[in-house]
């Protein structure tokens, strides 16, 4: 397809740069928990069968045991014999009892073209079907039959609506007896690879507290040392390459949000650290300035995380940017993404479209941005709008995202192919996007 050759550059700012390119255009895999049997997963409280109007009698319906799901419609029954269950669909701090599921997965990569909310708005015994299809895409008439059925309700006498999910008994705590580590120096960091950091057996590192690598990173950190503890709640034992030494870890559960690596040089007797808090990275480079050469596992983690120019969580507001010789463009920061650092909504001819800005190239000429607002989800074909792949564009016309932008509270989850891509803040969106499509779309 040819681009136009119309294309406004506005600099935010921040210095933040977003280009927006006159191009309509007219797409979901998720990340989720491949399960081929639902017994022992501790969703023994969804089970029981749901019909539209909880009428069992007929069809179309679906039965939740600990088999896995079958569904029945059109005189057909199926029984995937797995299905895609996607634990962090509601975004990391998520406490509610909706769980969402893609009951007909296609591959590894792709999760199919329907989503299954169980417990769907809150509400037990409540299911709801969605399709997952690219603009234009014929639904196969088996799913037509789920997502075209309305909402789904648990038939009477099948299961406890509202049956609370089982609570596994906590043990007893067993305070552990503090044992002092091994420190860390920089004469035998050789003899530790393998070891883990903690202070509860005899023969793990002590990292943190004494020896002269703690000091030095004491010396570098300063206040940020309880942060970095946190943040190596779950970590990697101390690993080596070359001359350097290494190791990783997260928060509990707080994996791409709050985690942290450290690099060891003990010929320069230097250290540096990678610190992640609320999704976004600040690294603390040796006193001399210059910055130690990560290992390649390091920077795997750093390509697959949040980087120094990201937005922290929850993100920033929306703002109004203005355009020179053109009407201004509704912007928003993304926070705590690997990928996205800034999304915008603009007029163009007339019609609504949607940038994004990336912070590094990505391959490929047609991508599909997704927001996910509490689980209603709105997926946007982009196009490349830039030789270096940083810039894609994509129309809006027809989709419910305005609408959802300014009627949501909070935050909305972002996802690129399906892959979680952090957050952007709904503050002030109604206000920006009012200020910015005031030309093409009615508000």
């Amino acid at each position: 397809m040819a681009f136009p050759t119309i294309c406004k550059i506005a600099s935010h700012r921040s210095g933040v740069i977003i280009a927006a390119c006159a191009l309509a255009l007219q797409g979901s895999a998720t990340q989720a928990l491949t399960i081929a049997s639902l017994k022992g997963q501790g969703l023994d409280h969804i089970y029981g069968s749901y019909a539209p109007r909880g009428d069992c009698s007929g069809e179309p319906r679906v039965t939740i045991d600990d088999k896995g799901m079958t569904f029945r419609a059109n005189g057909r029954t199926v029984t995937p014999p797995r299905v895609e269950y996607a634990v962090s669909f509601m975004g990391p701090s998520y406490e509610g009892i909706t769980a969402v599921f893609m009951p007909f997965p296609i591959s590894a990569s792709d999760s199919g073209r329907v989503y299954m909310y169980v417990n769907d708005d809150e509400k037990a015994g409540v299911i709801r079907f969605e399709d997952n299809l690219m603009r234009g895409q014929r639904p196969d008439p088996f799913h037509a039959a789920f997502t075209a059925g309305g909402l789904f309700m648990l038939c009477k006498g099948s299961a406890a609506v509202g049956r609370p999910a089982p609570t596994p008994p906590r043990p007893a705590a067993t305070p552990a007896a503090a044992v002092q580590g091994i420190p860390a120096e920089w004469t035998n960091l050789a003899s530790l690879v393998g070891k883990y950091p903690g202070s509860y057996a005899k023969d793990n590192i002590d990292l943190l507290d004494r020896g002269a690598v703690a000091a030095a990173l004491k010396a570098r950190l300063g206040p940020k040392m309880d942060v970095l503890r946190t943040n190596l709640s779950v970590v990697t034992p101390l690993k080596r390459v070359g001359n350097y030494y290494y190791l990783s870890g997260n928060a509990q559960h707080k994996g791409g949000e709050e985690q942290a690596y450290i690099m060891i040089d003990p010929a320069r007797r230097a250290v540096q650290v990678g610190l992640w808090e609320r999704g976004k990275l600040s690294v603390y480079a040796p006193a001399t300035g210059t910055r130690l050469p990560v290992a390649p596992e390091i920077k795997t983690l750093l390509d697959n995380s949040p980087p120094e120019t990201a937005a922290a969580l929850p993100g920033t507001p929306w703002e109004v940017v203005p355009v020179a010789g053109r009407a201004p463009m509704a912007y928003v920061s993304a926070a705590a993404s690997p990928n996205i650092e800034a999304l915008s909504l603009y007029c163009e001819g007339g019609k609504p479209y949607m940038a994004m800005l990336l912070n590094k190239p990505t391959a490929g000429n047609a991508l599909t941005m997704t927001w996910n607002f509490a689980g209603r989800l709105v997926n946007i074909p982009v196009q490349r709008g830039s030789a270096n792949g940083t810039h894609w564009i994509g129309g809006i016309t027809g989709t419910p995202l305005v609408p959802l932008l300014t009627q949501q509270k909070g935050t909305a989850m972002l996802r690129i192919n399906g892959r979680l891509e952090g957050e952007a803040s709904l503050s002030n969106a109604t206000m920006a996007l009012r200020a910015a499509l005031r030309g093409c779309v009615k508000m």
